[in-house]
């Protein structure tokens, strides 16, 4: 009878390791991102979605990894991605960061910062010229902020989304406005702002965006989504999406 209660007790021992080894297997990846149309946006519920959702969430689905899309304000992402096996739909790639996560694949590898002015203003071609401007508005928290703040620039006013910031260049609250190049010809766009009311300057630094992920991410879910993002370059679908956001 011993023999038998110890026999059964392995095998259920057994059966409860593989059955939690299977469950974190299929645990989901977070797949997160911030307000920064046309790549993603922060719906009811912290439901994220946009163009550059939609991309990387098939690249999941092209590689059969579960995985769960939640929104956030970018500072709280970026501790996400530090702190969490996670992904991030896009991050703008510089020095600072370089170290910090693991970058698995380039959405817009030739994508920069800019300024940009109202169009009765001369444009604004380098940091020594934003200098003697009274207010630049940068989003909260991101990369454009961090680089003026490091170039010595204290005139600068957050803003919580590019949305207010292209309201506030427009309204004369800010001198200048500094983004990325694609982000800012969405949100003009999108806020019904005619180009010739604007003037956007030449790129001060390069930022390609990239799909980034947790440094603590696994090796395979990361070859995984790079293998999916190749195919999607054979099958024509990254090009599709690279057509909707240009």
């Amino acid at each position: 009878m011993l023999e038998s209660f110890v026999k059964c007790s392995a095998m259920y021992l057994t059966f409860i390791g593989l059955f939690g080894a299977s469950a974190s297997a299929q645990e989901p990846v977070k797949l997160v991102g911030f307000e920064a149309l046309p790549f993603t946006t922060v719906g009811e519920g912290r439901k994220l979605s946009g163009l550059g959702y939609d991309f990387v969430a098939s690249l999941f689905d092209t590689a059969k990894i579960p995985y769960q899309g939640e929104g956030m304000p970018l500072a709280r992402m970026l501790e996400t991605l530090e702190q969490n096996n996670a992904v991030g739909v896009f991050l703008a790639r510089n020095p600072a960061r370089e170290e910090k996560f693991t970058w698995i694949a380039g959405l817009v590898e030739e994508e920069g910062f800019f300024f940009i002015s109202r169009a009765d203003r001369k444009p604004v071609t380098s940091y020594e010229e934003a200098k003697t401007l009274k207010a630049i508005g940068a989003v909260q928290s991101g990369a454009p902020a961090a680089l003026l703040q490091a170039a010595g620039i204290t005139s600068v006013d957050l803003g919580t989304s590019e949305g207010i910031n292209a309201k506030k260049l427009m309204a004369g609250r800010i001198d200048a406005w500094y983004t990325g190049g694609s982000i800012a010809r969405h949100v003009l766009k999108q806020e019904q702002i005619a180009g010739n009311t604007v003037v956007i300057g030449p790129r001060i630094v390069p930022a390609p965006y990239w799909i980034v992920g947790s440094k603590t991410l696994p090796k395979e879910t990361v070859q995984k989504l790079q293998a999916a993002f190749a195919e999607s370059k054979n099958n024509g679908k990254f090009a599709a999406f690279r057509a909707q956001i240009d």
